[in-house]
């Protein structure tokens, strides 16, 4: 089943929680300066595995849970200007969605799983005013989504964008791509985009492009922030979160020393209630997140 299709059929979908947020946490594990958790995929084999084993726990909860799932491979910020300054293999995004496409054959999972392909803001996720305009986000971003796009990941992210003139270039360049496509959006505790655009309005900009996205998808925040920002309203072109743990404003989790995590369970039954309120479809994690928050949805669901 393709991700259009996972959309139309399936009323639940997981989503994975935190990949490199978990392993920054893991005293062997280390991560690059500016690629994070990318280059392990060419080793040291024991954080290879370490990684491989995060999006097995996802797999391991899906396949429990009889319930679709869509993971990420790890392509964040990989533009060409950082992989030529990281010294690492030009083929990098190929090759990091090459990983998690073994990852997933060598699971043999008799679930849906869908591979997307990430890609990341220019600059700071949570800083709006660095955000470039559409016309240098559409040429800046067009490389790596261009490559992305000639892999065999089944759909492309673009994610923790702060500000939506940035978003519509990538919706531009990911439309002129020819692939399905998702944008996911940073947003605040009012439930608003970090720029202090409106959800819904980014979405009715974002739509304006020639071949719309799949939906849209917010990340790096709370679920309990979209459903006092957005109580009464419809946000019917929202499709997926990935929630963080804590219900702190991003802004004070940004750079802190040690996991943040409200409680497990409340976390769990607001995606439920996002999910039943706004017909949220894909629910999964964000920074703080753990296999045990999934473990807590699905038993929600």
């Amino acid at each position: 089943m393709n991700i259009t299709e996972l959309f139309q059929v399936e009323s639940k979908i997981l989503g994975e929680c935190a990949i490199a947020e978990r392993l920054r946490r893991i005293p062997d594990v280390r991560l690059h300066e500016t690629l994070y958790n990318t280059p392990l995929i060419y080793g040291p084999d024991g954080a290879r595995e370490i990684m491989t084993g995060i999006y097995r726990e996802y797999l391991s909860v899906a396949q429990a849970a009889s319930l679709p799932l869509l993971l990420t491979a790890p392509t964040w910020r990989l533009d060409h200007e950082r992989v030529k300054l990281a010294g690492v293999p030009a083929t990098i995004n190929t090759d990091a969605v090459a990983f998690l496409q073994q990852v997933k054959a060598d699971f043999d999972s008799h679930q849906t799983v869908c591979v997307g392909a990430l890609t990341g803001p220019q600059n700071d996720c949570y800083r709006a005013d660095l955000a470039p305009e559409e016309g240098a986000a559409q040429a800046f971003h067009s490389q790596q989504i261009d490559e992305l796009a000639a892999t065999d990941a089944d759909f492309l992210l673009a994610q923790t964008l702060p500000a939506v003139p940035e978003a519509i270039g990538i919706a531009r360049a990911m439309a002129a791509a020819g692939k399905p496509y998702i944008i996911s959006f940073c947003t605040g505790v009012d439930g608003d985009i970090l720029d202090g655009t409106p959800l819904p309005e980014a979405m009715r900009m974002i739509d304006e492009v020639s071949t719309p996205p799949l939906g849209y998808f917010v990340n790096c925040t709370h679920p309990a922030f979209l459903l006092k920002g957005y109580e009464g309203q419809v946000l019917d072109r929202l499709i997926g979160i990935q929630a963080n743990a804590s219900s702190k404003n991003v802004l004070e989790l940004d750079g802190s020393g040690k996991t943040e995590a409200d409680s497990v369970d409340t976390w769990a039954r607001d995606m439920l209630r996002l999910h039943v309120e706004h017909g949220v479809k894909a629910l999964g994690g964000c920074c703080g997140t753990t296999t045990q928050h999934l473990e807590a949805l699905t038993a929600e669901i």
